[in-house]
């Protein structure tokens, strides 16, 4: 009997530290503090959805109790670092708070048992996935375990939204904030993931799927997987276009050219292009912008001028550009009529984008008359 299917999300999930993509300034940290013993005993890992904030903490876990530990650079093959990855060690708890937000909940897993000795480590880990849903009432309780725990206790807190937890719990915590992972990062992993599991996918499929994942690279592999069930072990860019309602890089960048040249007719022939083929105009304004970005970056890197959009444009011009898009964003997005909002968006953008450099003509124009001789039109009283 063959063993059961497993997503890719979770087979290549990150097992050691040197598997964590994008997250180098959290785990380097993490590993010095094993290796100068400045363990601390809350931590508090602050991130978007599919950065490692779960992984981490469980890497954490498997090198505090390793063999020999505490020990960065543990054996994934360590008993405790098998049970630890597999979800049955004794000594790390996992604790969900978004379905368990009650005090009484608080008590019974974590208050109620942190005085037990660890079973089979040397360190009881308390992991608290989504930590910011707990009720009030339980971060209260949970204040004082949390500011002299036992010494065999650490916790470790993952959330996406620390605003909405409680000054007193996160100065009681060493804070890291993950980073959404770079597309070309997220690239590679999808790279290696392929060549393993033996798909043939272009590189253009592997960016298009990168740049849906916003940062994320559980997404990545949860859309990567997708597409492989979806095309087989064949995947090619106009797959992954279609099932999700992407533009295509190439096609971004000759609206972003279109915008940058003013080019009304352009412009709408490439919305309507988009809209026929049932593209997801939303997402191709904020595509949009991440383009622009880069050619704002380029601007300020060349001392105010790029061209990478195909004509001159001074940092001044793409940031209005970029500010008329960005308050198109709610129209496209909850609007009546998405495609009418979109091009009206684009329309008022290059108006914007074209309306500073007036003002600064007009300023330029003051300045020089203000430098021109009296013509003696006044008269002396």
């Amino acid at each position: 009997m063959s063993s059961a299917y497993q997503v890719i999300a979770r087979k290549w999930r990150p097992q050691t530290f040197d598997d964590v993509v994008g997250q180098d300034h959290v785990v380097r940290t993490l590993k010095n503090a094993i290796a100068r013993n400045r363990i601390a005993h809350a931590y508090l890992l602050v991130g978007p959805r599919g950065t490692g904030k779960t992984s981490t903490a469980r890497i954490f876990a498997k090198a505090l109790n390793a063999a020999g530990g505490p020990n960065a650079d543990f054996d994934v093959a360590d008993p405790i670092a098998v049970s630890i990855a597999e979800g049955r060690c004794l000594d790390v708890i996992e604790f969900d708070a978004a379905s368990n937000t009650q005090v009484d909940k608080i008590r019974e897993f974590i208050i109620d048992t942190v005085a037990y000795a660890p079973a089979q480590g040397r360190f009881k880990v308390y992991i608290i996935d989504e930590v910011h849903m707990l009720s009030a009432g339980s971060f209260n309780a949970l204040l004082k375990t949390l500011e002299e725990p036992p010494a065999h206790v650490k916790f470790i807190f993952a959330t996406t939204d620390p605003q909405k937890m409680p000054a007193t719990v996160i100065s009681r915590c060493q804070r890291f904030d993950l980073k959404p992972i770079p597309t070309e990062l997220i690239v590679q992993r999808l790279k290696k993931i392929a060549a393993s599991e033996k798909i043939k996918v272009s590189a253009a499929a592997l960016g298009s799927i990168a740049r849906m994942a916003d940062g994320g690279m559980r997404d990545a592999q949860s859309i990567f997987d997708q597409m492989i069930s979806f095309c087989g072990t064949d995947v090619g860019e106009a797959d992954v276009l279609d099932v999700y309602g992407l533009v295509s890089a190439a096609k971004i960048a000759e609206l972003a050219s279109a915008l940058a040249a003013g080019d009304h007719k352009r412009i709408v022939a490439i919305v309507d292009d988009c809209d026929e083929n049932g593209r997801d105009l939303y997402r191709l304004l904020v595509d949009l912008q991440t383009h622009l970005r880069g050619a704002l970056l380029d601007s300020i890197a060349k001392g105010g001028t790029s061209e990478a959009l195909g004509v001159p444009m001074t940092t001044e011009q793409l940031t209005r550009l970029l500010d008329g898009l960005r308050e198109g964003e709610n129209g496209v997005k909850h609007g009546l009529s998405e495609k009418i909002n979109f091009e009206v968006a684009l329309l008022k953008a290059v108006e914007a984008s074209r309306a500073r450099a007036i003002d600064s003509l007009i300023k330029e124009l003051a300045t020089l008359a203000e430098g021109l001789p009296d013509d003696g039109s006044k008269k002396n009283d």
